[in-house]
């Protein structure tokens, strides 16, 4: 009773609240600080935060005129404003260490698959010999439950003259991996270099994986440049003729781009949504990133290996265009654009990006250009 009467006199409820907080947010923080779960800067912002309650606690008078001063009636509004901006501050660190451990995870499930990929077409490799035009270009394909068309683009690659493929089966739960292991067997004599990430990683993931391996075997598989292609059907393999005469005219340049929107590209059956999106996307990577672009989104590319090795992706998800589109710009890539026949049927739409997407790739490319 005495005590109660004593700390009444004293101070107020709140003053005695305050103080018992900060007391224990300073202990707490500073066992996880021990731990080393929480960096420095973060420790010292929550212990200068802890002094600071504690302080205007004993002195409420400093902080009702502080209070006044932001126009607020009474200084534990201020408190408790303040409080909200570091529960911010504290769920943002958090979602950046989530951030952190999801690409961790990522590097680890990449490194462990390149490995392997590595291993099982070794003596293919070490043994393997260029004797055509194309020999020079490694065609990349991401799969993802494609086992639809998956045996389809192949076979039309392959009466194409392609000889070298890496494939990254990013974690399908249909047959597709069982469908590219039948190929391989198949075609003894084509180089079919299979990633195969165990789970599911996006499509960020699938391009790093490729980049990587290519970066890192590209004197031993011979090759000159990167093809991207993907196995929804939606892309020609007979665009390649319209690369080849832009290479011979622009035998320097570092990319060839194929565009939707340049004089003799045709589409077939292009939602109008899609191409308003496409054609807004023009914009803003001009504006975020200074590259003028026609289709900033085709993954139908060609690049120099020497190019390639310059490039660096972070994105697991579809964000990697927009990091691709940065680093042109970064390192003043030279780029030429090559028109593109592309065919949208319910399937390839199906397996594309929707269109609801595009508000997240732009909060996304909003989160990485200024934070």
């Amino acid at each position: 009773m005495e005590w109660t009467l004593f700390f009444s006199s004293v101070m107020t409820k709140l003053q005695l609240l305050l103080i018992i907080v900060s007391i224990a947010f300073l202990i707490l923080s500073f066992r996880v600080y021990k731990r080393k779960k929480i960096w420095l800067p973060t420790f010292a912002l929550f212990f200068f935060w802890s002094c600071v309650v504690g302080i205007f606690a004993l002195r409420i008078e400093w902080l009702n005129a502080i209070g006044i001063t932001f126009g607020l009636n009474r200084g534990a509004d201020l408190i408790v404003y303040a409080s909200i901006i570091l529960l911010f501050y504290f769920v943002f660190h958090l979602l950046n260490g989530v951030l952190k451990s999801w690409k961790d995870l990522t590097r680890f499930i990449s490194t462990l698959a390149i490995q392997q990929a590595f291993q099982d077409a070794e003596e293919q490799i070490l043994n393997w010999k260029n004797s055509t035009y194309w020999d020079d270009f490694v065609f990349n394909i991401r799969v993802y439950n494609e086992e639809k068309m998956l045996v389809q683009v192949i076979d039309e690659m392959l009466k194409f003259w392609v000889r070298k493929f890496i494939f990254v089966n990013d974690g399908s739960k249909d047959n597709s991996l069982s469908l590219l292991k039948r190929k391989k067997e198949e075609h003894p004599d084509i180089l079919f270099i299979i990633i195969s990430h165990t789970i599911n990683r996006g499509g960020g993931a699938a391009n790093k994986s490729w980049y990587e391996f290519v970066k890192k075997y590209a004197d031993l598989l011979q090759v000159k440049r990167f093809v991207g292609f993907d196995p929804d059907g939606q892309m020609d393999i007979k665009d390649m003729l319209s690369f080849q005469k832009a290479l011979e005219k622009n035998p320097d340049a570092d990319l060839f781009l194929w565009s939707r929107f340049i004089p003799w590209a045709r589409t077939f059956a292009m939602p109008r949504m899609r191409k308003f999106i496409l054609i807004l996307s023009r914009l803003v990577t001009w504006i975020f990133y200074g590259v003028k672009v026609s289709d900033p989104h085709n993954g139908y590319r060609v690049i120099r290996i020497s190019a390639l090795k310059k490039i660096t992706l972070e994105a697991d998800g579809m964000h990697y265009a927009n990091e691709f589109n940065e680093q042109i710009g970064t390192y003043k890539l030279h780029f030429v654009e090559v028109p593109v026949h592309i065919r949208y049927t319910d399937y390839s739409l199906s397996k594309g990006q929707k269109n609801s997407n595009s508000i997240k790739l732009g909060f996304e490319m909003l989160y990485k250009k200024f934070f």
